[in-house]
């Protein structure tokens, strides 16, 4: 978003405002002539939050009524909001606003509450002392109920919308089950520049036997899969190292699930093998992308994701689970290789592949980058988005024909 922001506002056509809620304070300013709106959170809406209770995240008329107030006031051409997973787009499905609405699907609340856990048992997952005494949510049942709670509003969000954005089969999949009558545009991403300004990933330059992982410490990302295929490598592999570059982790392991990944760390003596990261900057995780051997995606739930895509950019050849819009992402074999989420054994199967042929990962990161940066390149993306922008306003200003 941050990206797209900076590529629209060199253009003299476009005026741009930002609507967000944040902290704790309500805000107006302007950047680089973007006018900026910053809507306070409420103590309520922060109190349910840190006790995990899904309300948090469900819609506020209230907060829906300053959207309406900052829209009135602006009088835009059309409202882009960016995911369905937070209220904005209730202002047309409460029929608060004539204005057009286009929607970017970002993640989609409606299939991600099933694959909250991934593939771990809720009582695989133990809770804290604490979190029994209180009687909360363990994290991931947590968000499978913020998720379960959300998706009827995602819905009303996505069958009012006058277009869709999205860029997966995935997505328009949904979309299409969502809106009966879709409107749907596809228009990519764009990206960081450091990936896309980099230098393209070589075999001759990378550490052997070093694999990538971005992730976050939630089942459903999957890091335990990636855990086991590592170990199970290991005895192949002596020299094996998984890099994890995520916060949540490392130093202190805070959450249900990183505890859990602790557990499996040492009793899988991987303890000389998994290096968490924490979180680095762009340039650091091109650096990284540059000296890994692969780079791994084992989540169970993704539209788009943004890091295999970075990957891909840079050219580190990359294995991703067969899921949602990663199929969309990986053309299987050529720009990437894929395993089904959760198996252990083809995931360890995948990267030994690459270990072992030379050829086989300098092609694969080849072709990926070059489809990448095709698929992201700033013009096309702005011109993609330009035309949904130019198709809905057009069709919004023609009169309406009366029988």
């Amino acid at each position: 978003m941050a990206a797209l922001l900076e590529k629209l506002t060199q253009r003299d056509d476009l005026r741009l405002a930002v609507i967000t809620v944040a902290g704790f304070k309500d805000a107006q300013f302007t950047v680089n002539g973007v006018e900026y709106f910053v809507i306070r959170r409420t103590l309520r809406s922060a109190l349910l939050n840190r006790l995990q209770r899904p309300g948090a995240e469900l819609s506020s008329p209230s907060r829906i009524q300053r959207y309406l107030s900052i829209v009135k006031t602006w009088n835009p051409d059309l409202i882009h909001v960016h995911g369905s997973e937070r209220d904005y787009g209730m202002l047309k499905a409460w029929g608060l606003t004539g204005i057009p609405i286009i929607v970017s699907i970002q993640g989609l609340m409606t299939p991600g509450y099933r694959k909250a856990f991934g593939d771990l048992q809720p009582d695989e997952l133990r809770r804290s002392l604490t979190t029994r005494l209180i009687g909360l949510d363990s994290e991931a049942l947590y968000r499978s109920k913020r998720y379960r709670r959300h998706a009827p509003i995602e819905e009303q969000i996505l069958r009012s919308a006058d277009l869709i954005l999205g860029r997966t089969e995935y997505d328009y999949a949904w979309a299409w089950a969502i809106q009966h009558d879709l409107r749907y545009s596809h228009v990519d991403e764009l990206m960081r520049p450091e990936f896309l300004t980099s230098e393209p990933w070589s075999i001759q330059n990378c550490l052997r036997h070093q694999i990538l992982c971005t992730t976050a410490s939630n089942s459903a990302k999957g890091l335990h899969v990636l855990l086991e295929a590592v170990w199970r490598l290991r005895e192949r592999y002596p020299d094996i190292v998984l890099n994890v570059a995520a916060d949540g982790f490392a130093p202190r392991f805070s959450s249900e699930y990183a505890r859990f990944v602790r557990k499996l760390i040492e009793r899988w003596d991987l303890l000389n093998v998994v290096r968490f990261l924490g979180w680095i900057d762009a340039p650091e995780l091109v650096r990284r992308l540059h000296a890994a051997h692969c780079y791994v995606t084992p989540s169970f739930n993704e539209n788009g994701c943004n890091a295999l895509q970075e990957a891909m950019l840079v050219g580190t050849p990359a294995i991703a689970t067969a899921c949602g819009g990663m199929l969309t992402t990986i053309e299987a074999g050529h720009t990437g290789l894929v395993f089904p989420a959760g198996d252990t054994a083809l995931l360890a199967m995948q990267v030994h592949r690459l270990f072992q042929d030379d050829q086989l990962a300098q092609q694969i990161g080849s072709k990926a980058r070059d489809v990448a940066r095709k698929r992201h390149d700033p013009q096309h993306v702005e011109d993609q988005l330009l035309h949904a922008y130019a198709e809905v306003t057009c069709r919004h200003r023609q009169p309406k024909t009366t029988a």
